[in-house]
């Protein structure tokens, strides 16, 4: 338990390192130092397709765990969005689809860049050059920084509720799931109790139940993370709320920097509640189901 928190107090750590730097730095070298941001996002997802390209090419894990882990992550953005929809919630100015189309045709780009590179480049090639958990890091402590630009304060009932209602849309995606499967409602949940942390979720369930639950729950977390970007660079601006319960866990860390640049600035401080809140959340829901059920 205490090995799967060291990822919050990391990212915790690290956005209050940059929190602190960004409020030393003169404004002039925060704008610039900030500049390339949006380049180290895309490699970010490519150094994450990558590192998933044996999953995509890997027989053993089979088609049905690729199929059921789309349909689970499918059923989870589509209950999110319906329970955290914002009626009347803020336009889409005019003109406003083709940037997050460009914006989001770039972040898939990049993934199946990493994708063909872990395909084409001989094995091995990029291990020990960088990872995806340094440059995450590194989009952790920027997006720190430009923190001194957000009002963090204020945290009102609505911020708590987000992370509440996302994890209802979740058990609710399971229920639906488990109609539509042979899994059982507990197995459901405890497939999407990750919330979107598949690198927790994965060697968690497949440590305390078996090697097709925890490739499932991985593969789900992964597609919900996936979606989620999708979902944040279309509707960020006009249903944040969605967006960011949606990023599930994710929104505190890997999903963050998606939030700073799709949705209104207000709504960074419901994302690193909301993730930190489901973070915490997940494994012991893990291991819970896991004690329950098996």
């Amino acid at each position: 338990m205490m090995t799967s928190l060291l990822p919050v107090l990391s990212v915790s750590g690290l956005l209050l390192l940059g929190f602190a730097v960004g409020k030393i730095l003169p404004p002039s070298v925060l704008r610039q130092m900030l500049k390339p941001l949006s380049a180290v996002v895309l490699l970010l997802l490519f150094l994450m397709g990558a590192e998933f390209g044996g999953i995509f090419t890997d027989k053993a894990l089979g088609a049905d765990v690729v199929k059921r882990a789309l349909l689970l992550s499918s059923l989870i953005t589509a209950f999110t969005a319906a329970l955290l929809y914002r009626k009347g919630g803020r336009a889409a100015p005019s003109g406003s689809f083709w940037p997050p189309f460009f914006g989001c045709l770039k972040a898939v780009a990049a993934f199946a860049a990493g994708v063909a590179a872990y395909r084409l480049l001989p094995h091995g090639t990029l291990e020990g050059v960088i990872g995806s958990t340094q440059v995450l890091y590194l989009l952790i402590f920027l997006v720190g920084t430009d923190l001194v630009h957000v009002c963090l304060g204020g945290l009102n009932r609505r911020v708590f509720l987000l992370p509440l209602f996302a994890a209802a849309a979740t058990a609710a995606a399971g229920l639906a799931f488990s109609l539509l499967t042979p899994y059982s409602f507990g197995q459901s949940l405890m497939l999407s109790a990750g919330f979107g942390w598949f690198s927790l979720s994965g060697p968690m369930v497949g440590e305390l139940v078996s090697a097709e639950m925890g490739a499932t729950a991985l593969m789900t977390d992964f597609f919900r993370e996936m979606f989620s970007i999708v979902f944040l660079y279309f509707f960020g601006k006009t249903q944040p709320a969605a967006a960011i319960g949606l990023s599930g866990a994710a929104a505190m860390d890997s999903a963050l920097p998606f939030v700073k640049e799709n949705c209104e600035p207000e709504y960074v401080k419901y994302a690193i509640v909301s993730g930190f809140i489901l973070t915490l959340a997940a494994p012991v829901l893990i291991s819970a189901l896991a004690a329950l059920l098996y």
